[in-house]
């Protein structure tokens, strides 16, 4: 069967590759630091050598472009720039259309056509040849890529907003929603919130549909959600860590996520989020920055005691992923450093003790045992003093990146797994434990994804949900 096995072939004469597209049978590329377009003829079958089929005049830039069915589609911005046509797959180019320099630029392979989609601020325009444009609506922000069905009616599919249908490019009906990259799950009350790269997304209990809200609206980039926090005392109030291009900022709600009000933004990075579970006002997220005067590297947690009037800095020379309160100790925080270990502290992070430099990319404490996540699942019967590795099932390698616990079953995230110079290895998906950590067994069922990066429970529902890497939300009864 073609496909089953595959070997690698240099096709682009070692070029790094931006941006690839078959057309016909030919394949069109743009290296990552040319602004050129390639072809090699015959990719399919006896692939020639890669020569360039479009190259920019002087003191022109290739902008954008795009390929499908015959068609390549080149927008060029500079003197004499415009949008460039080839409906021969490179042999030939048609003259600038020069009204159409800026934006971005969609092509869709169709039997009764190609079809190029423009997309500027101004507004968008589809190509119905000869020269002709007609001005049509976006179903919400961008379009990444569209076709035409065989009633006539098309598909256009939003990278952040999901998959529309429309019979005129002016009224749609949203019919897939996009598979978004969850970054932390939490439940607040009797709603659930997950947060992504672009941004909150936020349902009631039980769900009811895949179509969530998103009360603030979704963004292409700048707004990445790192961590969410629901605190133990009122379930209405939830604290987030949030990436906003170059700054980052900690988020308050009151009202279980449906509004959010900015209690803090800094020039630098941001992770774990951790609310007092006995005096909400205290919350400490974890950060690193460089220090503007010595150009130092600050490590640490920021910590507040009066709900975020005023916030203090605390340099550990480590940022930690996970921030968990022992349920055993009112004063003492849990604290998971990816690269340096697991650490407490009792001074509600003014200063952090070593437990162990094993990997801690996450932390549980059941009551009865101590359970750290990273390049294995270790757990400890003594507060921390020795750690012992579970046994997992198959004993595959894993990177454990969260753990949660029902009752008397505990389970685990796995992620995908990759190191510069190496292959990357498949995450496991979930794992469950029914001895408490002893022993670990996938539950991953029908998922389609096995990279998990966030867990939540419903004790209501009871449910278990995972946040997948490109594969938004699962639910698993309990």
């Amino acid at each position: 069967m073609r496909g089953r096995g595959w070997s690698p072939e240099d096709l682009t004469a070692g070029r790094d590759i931006a941006k690839l597209a078959l057309v016909g049978d030919d394949l069109v590329f743009q290296p990552a630091k040319e602004g050129v377009l390639y072809t090699v003829r015959n990719a399919a079958g006896k692939p020639k050598p890669p020569t360039a089929v479009f190259t920019p005049k002087s003191k022109q830039v290739l902008a954008s472009w795009d390929a499908a069915g015959h068609t390549i589609a080149a927008l060029v911005l500079g003197s004499g720039g415009g949008l460039v046509i080839s409906a021969d797959a490179g042999r030939t180019w048609g003259d600038p259309i020069q009204d159409l320099s800026g934006g971005t630029v969609v092509v869709s392979a169709s039997g009764t056509g190609d079809q190029i989609l423009h997309q500027a601020d101004r507004g968008a325009r589809l190509y119905t040849g000869n020269g002709r444009f007609l001005r049509v609506d976006l179903p919400a922000d961008t379009v990444s890529g569209f076709c035409q069905l065989p009633d006539g009616a098309w598909l256009a599919a939003d990278p952040v907003h999901g998959l529309y249908s429309t019979t005129d490019w002016s009224d749609y009906t949203r019919v897939g929603v996009p598979a978004a990259v969850v970054t932390a799950l939490a439940v607040s009350g009797r709603a659930i919130l997950a947060g992504t790269e672009t941004g909150m997304r936020r349902t009631a209990l039980p769900i009811a549909g895949p179509n969530w809200d998103a009360p603030e609206g979704l963004f292409v980039s700048g707004n990445h959600i790192v961590d969410i926090s629901v605190s133990a005392a009122n379930q209405s109030l939830v604290w987030r860590t949030r990436r906003v291009n170059l700054t980052c900022a900690a988020d308050r709600s009151t009202d279980a996520g449906m509004t959010w009000q900015e209690r803090g933004s800094w020039p630098d990075a941001i992770f774990a989020v951790h609310i007092d579970p006995h005096h909400p006002d205290r919350v400490m997220h974890s950060f690193g920055c460089l220090d503007a005067d010595s150009g130092r590297e600050i490590l640490g947690v920021r910590t507040t005691s009066d709900g975020s009037d005023s916030w203090d800095e605390h340099d550990h020379g480590r940022f930690y992923l996970d921030l968990v309160a022992d349920p055993l100790d009112e004063d003492r925080v849990w604290m998971a450093s990816s690269t340096n270990g697991l650490y407490y502290s009792r001074d509600f992070g003014q200063t952090a003790q070593l437990v162990t430099p094993h990997e801690a990319n996450t932390v549980l404490s059941t009551g009865s045992r101590l359970l750290i996540g990273g390049d294995t699942i270790r757990y400890s019967d003594d507060g921390g003093t020795t750690f012992h590795p579970s046994v997992i099932e198959s004993g595959q390698p894993i990177r454990a990146v969260a753990l949660a616990q029902h009752g008397k079953a505990l389970f685990a995230a796995t992620a995908s797994i990759w190191f510069p110079g190496t292959e990357i290895t498949a995450g496991r998906g979930v794992l469950r434990s029914v001895d408490n950590g002893t022993t670990w067994r996938s539950v991953s069922g029908n998922l389609r994804n096995l990279d998990v990066r966030a867990l939540a429970v419903d004790p209501e529902g009871p449910s278990l949900y995972a946040g997948l890497h490109g594969g938004s939300v699962y639910r698993l009864p309990l």
